[in-house]
């Protein structure tokens, strides 16, 4: 047997820590914001019954063809999620008794089996907010309200495009659901090519028509308008957002910057889906958002600096490791992020290992600092070493958080 080579599949990554601490960053802002607007976490599984991720879509849906299907030991079918709006539904659809409107949010993998590039991987994270119980425009004037502000939060200036499926059905009428999923390439595909689609279906006049907002997306705007949030949002008239899941307004992110061409988020109502999991003519209206991790962190990776750190001190022991890893406890009761050195090796090997871990204070610790009670911190940057008096975390704190 050769020598075997490890590898990633294409589309699935590790993340080192540089890389990691600028996406946990993200995540972070991302749930302080979804917090804030009232949103409450979730969690749900990962596996699921096939039947349960394929229940909505048609045979041939192009969404079916990603998802990764695998059998247990019972020989039951399963996969791996392909989002999380569909365990969502399943939650709602399990938990009858959720007082509505119910509010929530989740963080997590999902897998699809589709094609790679900037910003689309097939090992991803959503992050996802949705709202059930709630009719009407005013929820999603929140949902674009909270997209903005997490937009802008992680220094991404958006742009969101909103269109209206229920709007693009009236004007269609027969063959909607041939023709919706054409005008949704507008932009991605040629002029050429849409036209030829839409010969098949004699809605070819549709591209002339001049269409205006219904009254969904009429109220929708007036209450952005009313909200500053003018500058954000553009009507989109022949967005769909390709799932059929959705029933009436959507909308698309985009980066203002046009750093990444492809959306960075979307969302729209979906009032159907869940109702269809519970039968017996129960509504469910809802309405989400997705905001696209990868996407996010391909754009902002493109700024970042070459090294990010998350430890505050790093404290080197010399011959004092009992000692110095109990001091490390006392600065951290009081905040700080401390690294203890324990690479065994001189100080100035533990410099050299502190500027490349990005780690901005370091302080030596050996019997002379010990029996004085007067530590240093030294600069990383500026060389400037400042002396404490070891019983006086406080003060290290305020000096290293400057």
């Amino acid at each position: 047997m050769g020598q075997f080579q490890p590898t990633n599949i294409k589309g699935a990554f590790d993340f080192l820590p540089a890389t990691q601490i600028m996406r946990n960053k993200i995540i972070d802002i991302l749930k302080a914001n979804f917090e804030a607007y009232g949103y409450l976490p979730l969690e749900t599984a990962y596996l699921n019954y096939y039947e349960l991720l394929s229940y909505k879509y048609d045979s041939n849906a192009e969404i079916l063809r990603e998802i990764y299907k695998l059998k247990d030991q019972g020989d039951r079918d399963l996969g791996l999620r392909f989002d999380l709006t569909v365990p969502f539904c399943k939650v709602i659809a399990m938990n009858r008794n959720l007082r509505m409107p119910f509010k929530r949010y989740e963080i997590g993998k999902v897998w699809r089996n589709g094609p790679v590039k900037l910003g689309r991987t097939r090992e991803f994270y959503q992050c996802d907010v949705d709202c059930v119980g709630i009719a009407g425009p005013h929820i999603e004037a929140e949902l674009v309200s909270l997209t903005v502000k997490c937009f802008k939060a992680v220094g991404i200036e958006p742009v969101i495009k909103i269109g209206n499926r229920k709007m693009l059905s009236d004007i269609i009428g027969d063959n909607a659901e041939h023709v919706i999923p054409v005008l949704d390439r507008i932009g991605k595909d040629s002029r050429e090519e849409i036209l030829t689609e839409l010969k098949k279906y004699g809605a070819e006049k549709i591209l002339d028509m001049k269409i205006e907002p219904n009254d969904e997306l009429k109220q929708l705007f007036a209450s952005l308008d009313t909200m500053g949030l003018k500058a954000y949002y553009e009507f989109a008239p022949y967005l769909a957002r390709g799932l059929n899941i959705y029933t009436g307004t959507v909308w698309e992110v985009y980066d203002k910057a046009k750093r990444l061409p492809s959306a960075i988020g979307g969302g729209g109502r979906y009032d159907n889906i869940i109702g269809n999991f519970v039968g017996g003519g129960q509504k469910y209206p809802a309405v989400g958002i997705s905001f696209g991790l990868e996407p996010i962190c391909a754009i902002l990776s493109k700024d970042a600096e070459a090294t990010v750190h998350c430890v505050d001190l790093m404290l080197v022991p010399m011959g004092t490791e009992v000692y110095t890893q109990s001091y490390a406890d006392s600065l951290r009761a009081v905040g700080l992020k401390v690294l203890v050195y324990l690479g065994g090796k001189s100080v100035g090997k533990s410099f050299e290992y502190a500027n490349g871990e990005g780690i901005p204070f370091v302080a030596v610790i050996g019997e002379n600092e010990i029996n004085s009670g007067e530590i240093k911190t030294k600069d990383m940057k500026t060389g400037e070493q400042k002396a404490f008096a070891i019983n006086q975390p406080l003060k290290i704190k305020e000096h290293v958080n400057g």
